[in-house]
């Protein structure tokens, strides 16, 4: 018997150009096109009283040319009404308006970045570097730690004071603190390995066996599918 672990649901539809990046605010999306622009989504009314978020989402607001050059990741801050944004360097935008609050110019040529949000705690990849900053004042980031990694990141995300790293066909984690790294196990010879975050603080690890692993502080590894 085959088990569907979730449904596929259309959000969205009629983005210009391919969709690079999503983020989510307040019950909306953030969708980044390739043509540099960012549309935000508002879910349907409420049934009930209750909020739908089955789709389809209504586009709200089109802001053109948000950047010179289509992001390939985004984030936003919840607590800090503040969207990250990841395209030439790591760039700060205030929520709703989107107006620019800081460039992290340190972080150009930078390939992956992962945001603690509780912490204010920034990780950049570039090359075979990974940076830490602190976000200072709410508009300023001070890097923090640097430490060098076997290859380049492609996925990562934080996990307590650890942070899980995809790296070539493995993943690792290294202690944002010392620098400690450790190797868990190989993401398989076809996927590239992917974190994916979630709101418990937990990771799912994607293998090609579309086995997923869910690690939790670090070193507590549970079979979830």
């Amino acid at each position: 018997m085959v088990h569907s672990a979730y449904d596929a649901v259309e959000l969205v539809s009629g983005v210009p150009g391919r969709i690079e990046a999503v983020a989510s605010h307040a019950g909306k999306l953030l969708v980044a096109a390739s043509d540099c622009s960012l549309r935000i989504y508002s879910p349907p009314a409420p049934a009930d009283g209750e909020i739908r978020r089955d789709g389809p989402y209504a586009l709200e607001r089109q802001e053109q040319r948000l950047w010179r050059r289509a992001p390939s990741a985004m984030e936003a801050s919840a607590s800090r009404g503040l969207l990250l944004s990841l395209s030439e360097w790591v760039a700060l935008h205030r929520l709703p308006g989107l107006e620019t609050v800081a460039v992290v110019s340190k972080t150009k040529g930078t390939n992956v970045f992962a945001w603690d949000d509780r912490r204010g705690l920034l990780a950049a990849g570039r090359q075979k570097r990974l940076t830490v900053f602190r976000l200072d004042s709410g508009r300023e980031f001070v890097e923090v730690k640097e430490f060098s990694v076997p290859d380049i990141v492609k996925s990562m995300a934080w996990c307590g004071d650890n942070i899980c790293l995809g790296i070539r066909r493995d993943y690792m984690i290294i202690n944002s603190v010392t620098g400690a790294l450790t190797e868990v196990f190989s993401s398989g010879r076809i996927a590239p390995p992917l974190v994916v975050p979630l709101p418990t603080g937990e990771l799912l690890l994607g293998k090609t066996t579309l086995v997923y692993l869910l690690i939790k502080t670090g070193n507590l590894f549970k079979t979830v599918g």
